[in-house]
């Protein structure tokens, strides 16, 4: 009798287990709307996993930029690597883990491609140092998050006519192409910024070549249909740049290219720079030499404009984009925006640039994310990636840049659906695009796009067409390029 007695309580305990386990399960698809969106478990996980190879090339491409961005106290002094990578690891984890769990969104948040740019070749180049311009990505984060919550970014996105969004991202994508091409080493430098001429082939030819096989083979395996192309295209012109720097010692190309690739042992020593950048940055909290310089004050006003045109335009291509794969009519949510917005206060504490959502996301989408438990996913894999930081601290900037470059291919593809046949249209995507590109700037392309818009309407006589909010926009824009004056 014990012995049945004893086999019956077994059953009971294995059967209140396996109910719990059913309800847990049953827990996750109810709050992630797993019905609604038609997802499921194995779709998730893989989409979340697709993310996040396909955002990867952050962690190895945002340390690249902002480790050029010089001390306010010694110019021969920048920003160290190490805890870049840190830093920006832990803050796409946080911010990814907050989108996904409080959105309910198939989205990744790291720091935005463009606006490091900014940060690094536009602000701490100019007398305030990553210091200044790191406590100016703080205060500007503050403000566009206010301005968020207030449902203005909202009102904003509205009365922009749906073909300037597009145009925007496009125009985005085209800048981030030419860092890339950049980085791979096709153009020469000045003070960080790309100028019109070709590099020195001879010197820098081995990153060149490694670059465009990586760029051309993710491609060719996109178009193939493989996931993650530019994560594996990665790691395969990685192993070459590797195999080059640690066996060929006397050839100056091959360091020119592949200085960063030699090998020095599994080391998190650089790990110390995490809490140094932001020590160091938020120490000159008090230093006259930042607040008594125009610059700064410029920099907070431009990197408010930048990173609500930036990241709008991004959320609202990625918004776009998922429609046309889910075949869904669903509005960018205001909580997705408060979030975004949020999300670059927590990025400048840590330690790097404005965050923002990643249109890589599609990629995942592409592969069945359809809510927030595939970014929860794509959060933990960023943490995950902390224990290989002796391995991205040896990604070449010509890995980097390709992958870059690969990005800005697939942000284009909207420049069909642009109303082109519209005057008023045309000429502000041709001014959006071209300005992002030839001045460096992703804000001066959205100013200048948006101001030309309102000369179409004028010019074809539909001034009435012209929403009040976007005549407020033009002045604004108007008062940035005096502003802008100030920190050249």
């Amino acid at each position: 009798m014990d012995k049945i007695k004893k086999n019956d309580d077994f059953k009971i305990e294995r059967t209140k287990a396996e109910i719990n386990e059913s309800s847990k399960r049953r827990f996750i698809p109810r709050y992630f709307k797993f019905d609604y969106f038609k997802a499921t478990f194995k779709k998730e996980i893989i989409g979340g996993i697709s993310t996040f190879l396909a955002m990867v090339y952050i962690l190895s491409v945002e340390p690249s930029i902002l480790k050029q961005a010089p001390s306010i106290k010694d110019s021969s002094v920048t920003m160290n690597e190490g805890g870049i990578f840190v830093a920006t690891a832990i803050s796409a984890f946080i911010c990814t883990f907050i989108m996904g769990l409080f959105a309910n969104l198939p989205i990744g948040v790291a720091p935005s491609m463009g606006l490091n740019a900014m940060f690094t070749f536009n602000i701490a180049h100019n007398g305030i140092g990553y210091e200044g311009a790191l406590i100016a990505t703080l205060i500007s984060s503050i403000f566009f998050t206010i301005l968020s919550i207030t449902k203005l970014r909202t009102l904003l996105i509205q009365c922009i006519p749906h073909s300037m969004h597009l145009a925007f991202g496009v125009g985005i994508g085209f800048f981030i192409a030419y860092v890339g091409l950049t980085n791979i080493g096709w153009f020469e430098t000045t003070g960080g910024i790309p100028s019109a001429q070709l590099s020195n082939f001879k010197l820098y030819y081995p990153g060149i070549i490694i670059g465009m096989v990586v760029l051309f083979g993710s491609i060719i395996l996109f178009y193939k249909k493989f996931i993650a192309p530019v994560a594996l295209m990665m790691l395969i012109g990685f192993i070459i740049a590797v195999i080059l720097a640690n066996t060929v010692n006397d050839s100056s190309s091959i360091s020119a290219s592949f200085n960063n690739s030699v090998w020095n042992g599994w080391s998190y020593d650089d790990f110390s720079g995490f809490g140094s950048n932001i020590k160091n940055a938020y120490s000159e909290f008090t230093n006259v030499n930042i607040w008594n310089k125009p610059v700064m004050y410029v920099s907070i006003f431009i990197f408010i404009i930048l990173n609500f045109f930036d990241a709008t335009g991004t959320l609202k291509t990625i918004n776009i984009e998922t429609n046309k794969i889910t075949e869904r009519n669903d509005e960018l949510s205001n909580k997705s925006l408060i979030i975004d917005a949020s999300s670059t206060v927590i990025g400048s504490v840590m330690g790097v640039s404005h965050m923002s959502a990643y249109v890589e996301s599609c990629v995942g989408i592409s592969q069945g994310a359809r809510t927030g438990f595939s970014t929860l996913i794509t959060s933990l894999f960023f943490l995950l990636s902390l224990a290989l930081f002796p391995l991205f601290k040896m990604i070449p900037n010509s890995v980097s840049g390709a992958a870059t470059v690969f990005i800005g291919t697939i942000m284009i593809k909207s420049i069909t659906d642009i109303e082109w046949k519209k005057p008023e249209i045309g000429l502000g995507a041709f001014f959006s695009i071209i300005f992002m590109i030839t001045t460096y700037s992703i804000a001066n392309g959205i100013a200048v796009g948006m101001i030309a818009y309102t000369v179409g309407c004028i010019s074809t006589k539909q001034v009435k067409k012209v929403p009040i909010l976007v005549w407020l926009l033009d002045f604004i824009f108007i008062a940035y390029f005096i502003a802008y004056a100030f920190i050249q």
